[in-house]
C-alpha cells in the first residue's frame, strides 16, 4: 500500500514539475523577445545601494512618474549568461504572488552592462542583519519567522520548486519585529529531479548528501536540501553561531551531532546543542537528518511551536 502511495506521489510531482517547466520556458521566451535595451536612470531615480554580492547589486530607486519606491536587482552581464536571468526572473515573478515571498513586478530590461528586473522593497533589511552574534534572537521572534519562512518554501515545493540557497540575508524583513518576512533571491532555484553538480567549497546550510558529491559527480535535486538548510536557518537564529562548518566527516561539531542523532537520546546533546531546550531537539533532529528519506517536512516545525525552543538554563 505504502509504496502505490509512493509512486503517485512521484507521479503527481512529475506532472506538477512538467506542468511548470512548461510554464516557464513560456515566460521565458515571451520575456526574451521584449527584453528592451534602456538605462535604469531613465525611468528611476537612483537613491542607494541596498546591497551587492557576486553576480550583481541591488539598488534602491524612485519610480520617476510615479513616485514608487522600488528594489532594481542588477546582474551583470559579465558573469550572469541571459538564459540565467531570464529564469530568475521568470521563476521570482510565478512565486511572488505568496504573501511571504518577495514580490516582483513585470518590468524586466537590459542595459549596456546589466540584466534588470525590479522588485517591491524590503524596508527594515534582511535576517542576517538583526541576528546577534552567539546571542541570537529572543525566541518569540525566531518564532514569528519560522512559520512564515516554511509558508514560503511548502509552497515552492508544491510547484516543484528548490530554493537551493536558503540562508539568514535571503529572508527580507518588512518591519524591524519581523511581523511580515519574506523569502528572495531565486538565483538558484532550479525544479525538481534536476540534477545539481558538487560544490567548489562546502558552506554551513549545505546538506551533507551534497558536501559528499566528488568533481563530476551530480544529484537530484529534492525538496529536503532545504528542508536541511532550513534547520541550520533556525538554529543559526536562535543561538547566534553556525552548527558546524560544513556537514562532512571532517568537520569535529557536525561529527558529534551525527553521533547524537544516532544515539538518539534527546538529553546527551553535545555541547553545541545545549542551548537548544528538550523538547524542541526532536524538531532539529528532523529538519537535519542524516539520512535525506528521514528528513521530515518544512510544514512539520509547526507542531513544535507550543514547545520552548531555548534551554531556559543551558544544561
Amino acid at each position: 500500500m505504502k509504496q502505490v502511495q509512493t509512486s503517485r506521489m512521484a507521479a503527481h510531482v512529475r506532472e506538477i514539475t512538467k506542468n511548470m517547466a512548461r510554464h516557464l520556458i513560456q515566460l521565458v521566451s515571451e520575456t526574451s523577445e521584449n527584453l528592451r535595451m534602456m538605462e535604469a536612470t531613465d525611468h528611476f531615480d537612483l537613491v542607494q545601494e541596498l546591497g551587492e554580492g557576486t553576480y550583481g547589486k541591488v539598488l534602491m530607486g524612485k519610480h520617476k512618474q510615479s513616485g514608487q519606491v522600488v528594489a532594481i536587482k542588477m546582474l551583470a552581464k559579465e558573469k550572469t549568461p541571459e538564459d540565467n536571468f531570464l529564469l530568475e526572473y521568470g521563476i521570482s515573478l510565478t512565486l511572488s504572488c505568496h504573501p511571504n515571498i518577495i514580490l516582483t513586478h513585470e518590468i524586466a530590461f537590459q542595459t549596456s552592462r546589466d540584466y534588470v528586473f525590479i522588485q517591491e522593497v524590503a524596508p527594515a533589511g534582511n535576517l542576517q542583519s538583526i541576528v546577534k552574534t552567539k546571542v541570537g534572537l529572543p525566541e518569540d521572534m525566531v518564532k514569528r519567522c519560522v512559520p512564515q519562512i516554511a509558508n514560503a518554501l511548502d509552497f515552492m515545493h508544491n510547484r516543484g520548486m528548490i530554493h537551493r540557497d536558503l540562508k539568514l540575508n535571503n529572508v527580507l524583513l518588512m518591519d524591524q519585529e519581523c511581523h511580515r518576512i519574506k523569502l528572495a533571491d531565486f538565483g538558484l532555484t532550479r525544479l525538481q529531479g534536476t540534477y545539481t553538480s558538487s560544490l567548489s567549497r562546502i558552506k554551513p546550510y549545505v546538506a551533507p548528501e551534497l558536501c559528499r558529491l566528488r568533481k563530476g559527480e551530480e544529484l537530484l535535486l529534492h525538496p529536503s536540501l532545504d528542508v536541511w538548510a532550513f534547520g541550520v536557518l533556525v538554529y543559526v537564529a536562535l543561538t547566534g553561531f553556525f552548527p558546524w562548518r560544513g556537514a562532512e566527516r571532517g568537520d569535529p561539531r557536525y561529527k558529534e551531532f551525527a553521533w547524537w542523532q544516532v544515539k538518539k537520546d534527546p538529553s546527551a546533546a553535545p555541547e553545541k546543542w545545549k542551548e537548544i531546550s528538550v523538547e524542541a531537539r526532536g524538531m532539529f533532529w528532523g529538519l537535519l537528518a542524516i539520512n535525506a528519506a528521514e528528513r521530515c517536512s518544512v510544514m512539520d516545525v509547526l507542531k513544535y511551536m507550543h514547545v520552548p525552543w531555548k534551554a531556559e538554563v543551558p544544561s
